[in-house]
Formats: C-alpha cells, structure tokens, sequence
C-alpha cells in the first residue's frame, strides 16, 4: 500500500464537486479516493509507457469505459454485437501498439522502426480482414446485420482493382 502523507486542500466549484462526486472510477470511493484516481490517470497520460504491457493498461483504461457501457447496454436490450466488441478490441490493441513505440524509434534503429510498422500493419490486417468475413456472411453478429456488408459493398471496386494489380506473394498470411 502506498503511504499517504502529503496533505492537500483544495477548492472546487460546485460544476467540480457534482463531476467528482457521480464519478466513477475503480476503487475509489471517496472524494479524496477520485482525486488521486484522477491523478494517477493524468500521470498516466503524461508518462509514454514503456512496455507493450503497460501500453496495453493506458490503452484499456481509456477505451473500458466506451466497453461497460456498450455491454450495459447490451444487457439491458438483450442485443449483442460482435462487430461493436470486436472492432472496440481491435482499437485497444491498435492503441496499445501506438502508444509503445519503441525507444528506438526516437533513435531511428532501422530494425525497431521495421519491427514497430509490421505490428501496426498486422493489427491493421486483422481488423480488415475481421471485417471482410463479416461481409461475406449472409448476416454480420451486429445490432444491424448488414452494416458491414452494406459498408465494404461501396469499396468493391478498390478491392477488384488490389485484386488485379497486386499478385499474391509467398509472404502473405
């Protein structure tokens, strides 16, 4: 347990107070509590994270609570949506992935700077082809099962042309 020794005062509107006082953040339940959430979240945001893993912490924490409302609302309709979690997922790790660009980077290591794109460019992939097997069915696992079909439907003719101007290569997955 961190020790708390530094004592703070502060003043607040009552637009602030009323903030502080209906949010919700894990584990604090106090007013003393949020502030120091509130700290810890700007600390956070102020400090690039060095691993993927704590990358991947700032990048849930950001986007958790877009997620519990999502599946609140879900529980409360009795609907679900793949499509809504699935891409949610895909921008969390995409997130996470941009926020822990190597160090090497700033150095311009050539390696690390190939490792870094081929990552971006894989979660990328995954996300796209996520989407183009949610097209080919007859009904995407969506609030609205057409939308995604209905969405690649106008990129047709870009894919038809990748398609003819790109051979297909050993390296592809």
């Amino acid at each position: 347990m961190v020790a708390l020794n530094t004592p703070l005062s502060v003043r607040l509107s009552e637009d602030d107070s009323a903030f502080l006082a209906q949010l919700e953040l894990e584990g604090a339940v106090t007013s003393s509590d949020k502030v120091r959430g509130l700290i810890r979240l700007a600390r956070l945001r102020h400090q690039r994270p060095e691993t993927f893993a704590g990358a991947l912490a700032a990048s849930h924490e950001a986007l958790g609570p877009a997620l519990r409302t999502v599946r609140e609302a879900e529980q409360a309709s009795d609907r679900r949506s793949g499509v809504v979690v699935g891409l949610l997922t895909c921008v969390e790790e995409f997130l996470a992935l941009s926020l822990s660009t190597p160090a090497e980077m700033a150095a311009a290591d050539a390696a690390a700077m190939a490792r870094h794109e081929a990552r971006l460019v894989d979660c990328a992939a995954r996300m796209f082809e996520q989407m183009l097997r949610w097209a080919v069915t007859p009904s995407a696992p969506a609030y609205d099962p057409g939308i995604v079909a209905r969405r690649l439907a106008s990129l047709n003719d870009l894919m038809t042309l990748i398609t003819l101007a790109v051979p297909p290569t050993a390296d592809a997955k």
